[in-house]
């Protein structure tokens, strides 16, 4: 039983290359956590901030923060980089695939969660705090955070079942696709599991992101009020924007992993910019487009942090 596995890098890349990727994989890891720690704090601080959405904000802050943390499976595997050729053995690889895969999973469902968060504060306001109590909050969170275990732990259960013949990962890191593609037997079922897990999930959030934008449009469109409808149209855009970037990664990784034939830095290099961007975008987004958040930030006293 094959039990490390070699992850391959950049082989064919000089060291400038490596360099370059390094510095900007360890920037991405500290503006991930400090820009999404820093969200999070704010919201928590601010009682005016406390709401249903903003809860579902750090929800994908932590969602964020979780993700990068568990790609770096050794405390210097951004270190790692600057080799050619990477062990791991074969229970840290599988919890590294299983929490890459959670986290794509359950940011897809928070987003999910989000939408009809909306869709209720917009188009129903005056049974909005009757709708979305503490209780249906943590339900809704729930079922994200679970559903995602559930989806993830039955795909990583069954490749970690299969026989191994390979030792080479042609990525830098673990995921379900390259682990089952190192088996000797048929892996039919895996592939058909993941694609319809993959799928989805995609056209179910597609779906739920038409039905209430949908639903939200059509509500501001009925409404006399201006002012209502810019601030409406507003409190969507970075929930929108986030989908629709996250969306597009998504189908990025879909191509990489499916194209396996692909050049070998050019999928190393995307693999790493899905790994790093979308967790290092989603707080700025956040940040920049909501008021709240913004004024906040631009209030603190550089002073009273030294003091």
């Amino acid at each position: 039983i094959l039990k490390e596995f070699i992850l391959i890098g950049f082989s064919s890349m000089s060291a400038e290359y490596y360099t370059l990727i390094f510095a900007a994989a360890l920037l991405a890891y500290e503006l991930t956590v400090c820009g999404n720690l820093m969200l999070v704090a704010n919201i928590m601080l601010d009682k005016k901030l406390h709401s249903p959405m903003y809860f579902l904000v750090c929800n994908l802050s932590l969602a964020d923060i979780f993700f990068v943390s568990t790609t770096l499976p050794k405390l210097i595997l951004m270190a790692d980089l600057f080799a050619e050729e990477k062990s791991i053995s074969f229970g840290l690889c599988v919890m590294q695939a299983f929490c890459i895969h959670f986290y794509g999973t359950a940011s897809q469902l928070i987003l999910i969660v989000m939408a009809y968060d909306r869709y209720i504060a917009i188009c129903d306001p005056l049974r909005y705090s009757s709708i979305l109590t503490g209780t249906a909050l943590i339900k809704l969170c729930c079922f994200a955070w679970g559903g995602a275990f559930i989806l993830v732990a039955v795909m990583l259960g069954l490749t970690a079942r299969l026989p191994r013949c390979g030792t080479k990962i042609l990525i830098v890191f673990c995921n379900n696709s390259s682990l089952f593609s190192l088996s000797c037997i048929d892996t039919s079922l895996n592939n058909i599991y993941a694609l319809a897990t993959t799928y989805f999930l995609s056209i179910f959030s597609f779906l739920t992101i038409i039905w209430t934008y949908g639903k939200i449009l059509h509500c501001c469109l009925n409404k006399n009020d201006n002012r209502s409808k810019r601030k409406a149209i507003h409190t969507c855009t970075s929930h929108l924007t986030v989908y629709i970037f996250f969306e597009v990664i998504v189908l990025f990784s879909i191509i990489g992993q499916r194209y396996p034939s692909a050049n070998k830095n050019v999928r190393n290099a995307i693999a790493i910019l899905i790994m790093t961007i979308p967790p290092v975008f989603n707080p700025l987004i956040y940040g920049i487009n909501t008021k709240e958040i913004r004024q906040k930030v631009f209030r603190i006293d550089p002073h009273s942090i030294l003091k």
